[in-house]
């Protein structure tokens, strides 16, 4: 949830200080004519505008805009002193908060939080260091503040890093398909949640051997075992990873709602574990 502080005129010193630096973009581009030859020679200072800018944000010199960033549940608060020209470069959304504003309080999700100098650094620089970790809040600060070209980028990234292991693949599906947003569902998101049920189906034996195996909702594991290229090192391997789990599995209120001849034909589909989801369906009260 967003909150607007207090309302104060905004830096023309700051404007045009920050003006200047990003004019330096327009001469750094230009081509001369050398010795008369037909092409010219390009001239290229972008990694110095880039150190600038990288000053600019670290210094907060000329700053017009303060951002107060405040993890939720916690009266722990970040201040980042920026610029209202560098801000609304890549967010619409943020051009609109900062109209005759000149401080905002922005309360974050304590994920998005840790990662919103991060984030802010984006803004300036058009660049960021990425963990696993850190992909999903800033696919939530790059969908809330309406940054696309961070959406692509992080989301380019979670695809490339899905080979890398089994672990952060159950968590990237769960945030894609409970984003609400429409658009998201069918660019990026959506193909980021066909991409990890993939990874799954194929790597099925590590994630299962995983930490995150217990983090599979039944909803997931219901999708997964309707596919047709699903992989396992056995059989039977699903049931004797967990045996007790597949008896919690089968008395998950979400499955009782669904009928016997559900399960057994995603089984005999899968020719995964037929006997002892037959058995178990038996001994199973309606």
């Amino acid at each position: 949830m967003l909150r607007t502080g207090s309302t104060k005129p905004g830096s023309w010193g700051g404007f045009w200080a920050v003006l200047t630096l990003v004019g330096l973009t327009t001469r750094a581009a230009q081509r001369a004519d050398v010795g008369g030859e037909a092409a010219g020679t390009s001239i290229n200072h972008s990694q110095t505008l880039l150190q600038r800018l990288q000053e600019l944000l670290r210094q907060g010199n000329a700053s017009d805009v303060v951002l107060r960033v405040q993890a939720a549940g916690t009266d722990e608060v970040r201040v980042f002193h920026t610029h209202r020209l560098l801000l609304g470069l890549h967010s619409e959304r943020f051009r609109e908060l900062l109209r005759n504003q000149s401080e905002l309080v922005l309360q974050e999700p304590r994920d998005c939080a840790a990662v919103f100098d991060k984030f802010v650094r984006y803004l300036y620089c058009g660049e960021l260091n990425v963990q696993l970790a850190q992909a999903i809040p800033l696919h939530r600060l790059a969908t809330k503040y309406g940054v696309a070209s961070l959406q692509r980028g992080v989301a380019d990234y979670m695809r490339a890093h899905l080979a890398g292991g089994a672990g952060p693949a159950v968590g990237w599906y769960h945030y894609a398909v409970s984003t609400g947003d429409e658009a998201l569902r069918e660019s990026c998101l959506q193909f980021l949640a066909e991409t990890c049920l993939q990874f799954l189906a194929w790597n099925l034996s590590a994630v299962a051997g995983s930490a995150e195996w217990g983090a599979v909702s039944p909803e997931l594991l219901a999708q997964l075992l309707r596919r047709s290229d699903l992989v396992l090192q056995g059989e039977l391997e699903l049931f004797h990873q967990s045996s007790e789990e597949a008896g919690d599995f089968l008395a998950n209120a979400d499955l009782q709602r669904r009928n016997s001849e559900y399960l057994v034909e995603n089984a005999l589909h899968l020719h995964l574990i037929v006997k002892p989801v037959y058995h178990t369906l038996i001994r199973t009260p309606k």
